[in-house]
Parts: structure tokens; sequence; C-alpha cells
């Protein structure tokens, strides 16, 4: 079914490879096409506990590829044509965001352009360090578009993402771990091995729980502080609700009972929240 993207369910966790390596993972019409079926294939799936994002070969992708039919919608000014293009892309964009599972963009080497919006739009990320970034539009007359300029100043202080939108330059791994743009570095051959730690640790979480707390992380920074704890109080009676109360009743007595110890690496154990 797929011919430019690898799509598997590992252990409940749903692997997307970008895979066109001879093109450094471009972003092409075809492949965005791939990956918005394989996002809605996600979406049906109640089974599913997260989702990875990766590419294939050197790269996790050099953004659009130019030359599948975007340039040529611009020169031909067919504004219809171009909405048919870009449409795939964008719809995968937002559902990987509005997506209430955990995710992760796992960042095996060259980031470029429309390629950095996942790591962005994605939970977490954590990148080779022989990854390299860069929001290189300005090089060529254009700007970052495509939610690219969101994907830096959302997460960036303004004089870092300035400086990815306005110079082109490309920046190390290192140097987006610095910046912000990524959750972590680590040696090449240890990215796989991480990267499926760090998905399984997140979808181990209370589903209902996960979801509120991932709402909460992206709505509070907007709001002042006694807006957000209001909210955030609101909430506290959704997630009760959703998880069936499980918070008091099973995760809260563990804890009580010294049977459970956040932050060494131990969840509570309860059958339902891993349904």
């Amino acid at each position: 079914m797929y011919k430019e993207i690898e799509f598997e369910i590992r252990d409940g966790i749903a692997v997307i490879r970008l895979n066109r390596p001879d093109k450094k993972n471009a972003l092409s019409p075809a492949l965005n096409r791939e990956v918005l079926a394989a996002m809605e294939e996600i979406e049906s799936d109640s089974t599913l506990r997260g989702i990875m994002l990766t590419g294939s070969g050197d790269s996790f992708s050099a953004g659009l590829d130019l030359n599948a039919s975007f340039l040529n919608t611009m020169e031909q000014s067919d504004s219809r044509e171009f909405r048919n293009v870009m449409e795939p892309v964008l719809k995968w964009y937002r559902k990987l965001y509005e997506s209430p599972l955990p995710t992760i963009a796992v960042v095996n080497g060259h980031c470029y352009g429309g390629g950095v919006n996942p790591v962005s739009i994605c939970d977490v990320a954590v990148a080779s360090d022989r990854a390299q970034f860069a929001l290189s539009e300005i090089n060529f007359a254009h700007f970052p578009a495509g939610g690219s300029t969101w994907s830096a100043t959302a997460f960036l202080l303004p004089k870092h993402a300035y400086w990815l939108c306005l110079s082109g330059e490309r920046i190390t791994a290192q140097e987006a771990f610095r910046m912000g743009l990524i959750t972590r570095v680590v040696p090449h051959d240890e990215l796989e091995n991480t990267a499926w730690e760090m998905i399984t640790l997140l979808a181990s979480k209370h589903p209902a729980a996960y979801k509120t707390a991932k709402k909460m992380c992206r709505m509070t920074p907007h709001m002042q502080l006694w807006e957000a704890t209001e909210l955030e109080m609101a909430h506290i009676h959704e997630n009760y609700f959703l998880s069936e109360g499980e918070m008091t009743k099973v995760a809260l007595q563990q804890f009580k009972n010294k049977t459970l110890r956040p932050g060494a690496g131990q969840t509570y154990s309860n059958s339902a929240a891993q349904t």
C-alpha cells in the first residue's frame, strides 16, 4: 500500500518512517498523501498508545520537494493545484499535532525547512548527534512558511528563532538542543533505542491524564497565572471522570501504600490504563 513511507505497528506504537532516502526524504505530494493515510489509520485504531516519526538513510527530511510539482504550481500561478499539493501535508501536520497520543520525532539526520515542522509538532524530539537543522528558505528569496515560523517561534527564545528564520544557517543537534528545538541529543548508534525508551515511557501513562496534561501544556503558557490555575482546576474534574477515578482509587492509594515511586521510573499498575 505504501511506497514512499514505511508504516508498522510495534507493541502498540505506530511507527512512520519517511522513505525517500535518495531525495533526503523530501516531502513529495505522494509521500504526504501516504503519511496522511497512515495518520487516518492511526486515528481509527483505539489500541494504539503512541506515534513515532523518523526517516530512512541519512536524513529525517529535507522539507518540501520543490521539484515534485510545488515549483510548477507556483510558476503557473495555479492556485487550485497549489492547494491540492499543499493540503495533504498541512492535514497530516494537523493530525499529528492534534493526536491525543504521545508523539516523538526521531531525527536521524538532515532536517531542513518543512522537515522542522514535525519536530516541533511532536510532543518530544530526540536527535542523533549527526543531525543538522535549518530553515533555509531565506536563502532562496523566500521565507519559512507552511508552519515553519511557528515551529521556530513557539518554543525558542525570540533571538534564537529569528536567527533560524532570518539567517538560513545550519545548526548542529547540540545547538538545536541548547536552543530548545529538541528534547535530547544522543550518539547516532543509540538513537533508535533511546527513542523507543522515551515513547514507551510516555505511552505507559494513563491516556486520559496524558491527553489533559498535553492540552494544559499548550494552553496555559498563553494565560495569566490565575487563569491557568482555574483552567487546570476545572480539568481535574474532567480527568477524574475520564479516568473513572483511577487517580484516587488506584494510583494515589499505591503511592500511600509506598508501592508506587513516581520519578523512579515506575507508573501505577492498572490494566485499564493500557486500554
